[in-house]
């Protein structure tokens, strides 16, 4: 009989390493999120207890009429959890075009002129979310995998006006988007 090599797996040690627990996140509700983004507002504060979102993209549902997300590099789309795991971006080369990691690349359109509010709901460890638009870098932190980080923007549309943006990660190993969601302001 040939011994193993050092290199061999048991099928349990190989199932030990594919299983990933995944975070328990629970998104702020309204009330708590209108509370967050006063600062960002001069009309004070907003109403979202009663609004719906607009549009909410998650993992189970990346696409609706009022837009979609699409990923470089997820570093797993998890239906069961409901989440999208986010590699963090790491530089592996000198120049800043040399990088690897998870980028979400999202686009709304405006049902009518206004104000919107873009709310992006993750956690991650010692993980920082970047919203990327024509508002310029927003960012938002998550200390730990049971808190819940929020990264926020306001854009203003007219009606029939697209508006792209991107999410990306720093810090932890991880990220872990939970939803973007869109009010109208």
């Amino acid at each position: 009989m040939e011994e193993p090599s050092q290199f061999s797996v048991t099928s349990d040690q190989l199932q030990a390493h594919q299983s990933i627990e995944t975070p328990k996140l629970k998104r702020l509700n309204r009330a708590q999120l209108a509370r967050q983004i006063i600062d960002l507002t001069a009309k004070g504060r907003v109403s979202l207890e009663t609004n719906p979102p607009l549009m909410e993209l998650t993992a189970r549902h990346p696409y609706q009429d009022a837009g979609f997300m699409d990923f470089y590099r997820p570093g797993r789309w998890d239906c069961e959890s409901n989440l999208v795991f986010m590699e963090g971006i790491r530089q592996t080369g000198p120049s800043p075009g040399q990088w690897e990691g998870t980028v979400g690349y999202l686009r709304f359109k405006a049902p009518k002129a206004g104000s919107y509010l873009i709310v992006i709901n993750f956690t991650g460890y010692q993980t920082t979310m970047q919203l990327s638009g024509p508002w310029g870098i927003n960012t938002a932190y998550s200390a730990t995998t049971s808190s819940t980080g929020v990264a926020t923007a306001i854009w203003n549309g007219t009606k029939g006006a697209q508006v792209f943006f991107t999410i990306s990660c720093q810090g932890g190993v991880m990220g872990y988007l939970q939803s973007a969601q869109v009010f109208l302001l």
